[in-house]
């Protein structure tokens, strides 16, 4: 098996991507460069406009996506932004490190 972290070219896209307006700027695949239907994948994109909601008082504005497919459940896909990013690179760093200390 041959890891792959892929920069995504600005029309290439995987084949189930459910948002039009999103713009891929890369995409991860343990099997090579673009992945076919067996195979999962995550894909980051930025949409051309952001998609704002309020939610119990508070406005979220979310201008980023990321997707996570599996052939068993399907495509995932998760409204973002940049802070929510840089929130799960720190929680999955401290998940890594809980793990190392077992």
């Amino acid at each position: 098996m041959v890891e792959a972290l892929v920069e995504v070219k600005k029309q290439a896209r995987p084949f189930c991507c459910p948002e039009p307006r999103c713009t891929p700027i890369f995409s991860y695949n343990l099997y090579g460069p673009l992945p076919s239907t067996g195979e999962s994948f995550i894909c980051f994109g930025q949409m051309a406009e952001p998609v704002k909601f309020t939610y119990d008082g508070v406005e979220h504005v979310n201008n980023l996506n990321h997707c996570d497919y599996t052939p068993l459940k399907g495509i995932i896909r998760w409204q973002e932004n940049k802070e929510d990013w840089e929130g799960v690179v720190k929680v999955f760093k401290l998940a890594l490190e809980k793990l190392e200390e077992k």
